[in-house]
């Protein structure tokens, strides 16, 4: 059982995370960072798993998913200085060959690590694959929901402490000025993920983040998203203008359409 394994593979998570630590203050931050952020996704990966009241197997698999699925990251930060996969490397597709390599899931069977490794390869990807078998498919869209449901409180964690510590990996070298790409409100408007591709300024990105929301699969997340006031607090950060009203009022509509709650304007 996947479930008895468990607390040796979050052992083995923390042991590889904690390699990492460094004098270098930028560095020891940011694996810091990512290492509560994976364990917490774990813990979202948890609460989704319940509230779709999958089996013991299938929750831990989806537990274990979650703790791996940034594995990549550790390295990327230290050999790169970034967390942005354009100017070094996929961090999925790393953490994939991570796990490989130092044969970490040899413990579980060769049908689990391929789910795992599925995955993981797919939760940063624009879109899910077409043609994943039933399992693979629910698993990659449970991890994309937990992180994404983490990254929102990353974010904004982060903008109550951007002042007095800034942090260049969050911000991604991108500049903080009120700038913002009208492109990205249509995709909001529209209902569609919004591409990160041109994102040229902080409030891009914000809005990308945004966008995520027509990109959650299970209804436990939304509903956590909304309960905690990611989308408010993202939206506080942009500049308080039409355009913005507008697209707000459209996120809240959405959430409370999707989890049939009567709207509130």
């Amino acid at each position: 059982m996947i479930g008895d394994k468990f607390p040796d593979l979050e052992k083995r998570f923390l042991e590889y995370a904690r390699s990492f630590y460094s004098e270098d203050s930028f560095i020891l931050r940011n694996i810091k960072l990512k290492e509560r952020h994976s364990l917490r996704v774990c813990k979202n990966a948890s609460l989704i798993s319940a509230s779709e009241k999958l089996d013991c197997e299938e929750h831990y698999l989806a537990m274990t998913i979650a703790l791996f699925h940034d594995i990549g990251r550790f390295e990327q930060l230290s050999r790169y200085r970034t967390f942005r996969d354009s100017e070094s490397e996929d961090h999925a597709l790393l953490g994939v060959k991570v796990l490989k390599s130092a044969g970490i899931l040899s413990v579980l069977s060769p049908e689990q690590q391929d789910t795992i490794y599925q995955a993981i390869g797919n939760h940063n990807r624009y879109r899910i694959p077409d043609g994943l078998d039933s399992k693979c498919l629910l698993h990659s869209r449970l991890v994309r929901d937990a992180d994404k449901l983490d990254i929102f409180k990353v974010l904004t964690d982060y903008y109550s402490e951007k002042d007095s510590f800034p942090n260049p990996a969050l911000d991604m070298g991108l500049p903080d000025i009120p700038e913002y790409s009208h492109n990205l409100l249509d995709d909001i408007f529209n209902c569609r993920i919004a591409s990160t591709a041109n994102v040229k300024t902080c409030n891009d990105m914000r809005l990308t983040r945004l966008s995520w929301v027509f990109d959650l699969n299970f209804p436990e997340t939304l509903r956590l998203v909304r309960e905690r006031g990611y989308i408010d607090m993202i939206v506080e950060k942009l500049p308080q203008d039409n355009n913005v009203a507008t697209i707000h009022a459209h996120l809240k509509g959405h959430m409370d359409s999707v989890l049939n709650l009567p709207c509130k304007g």
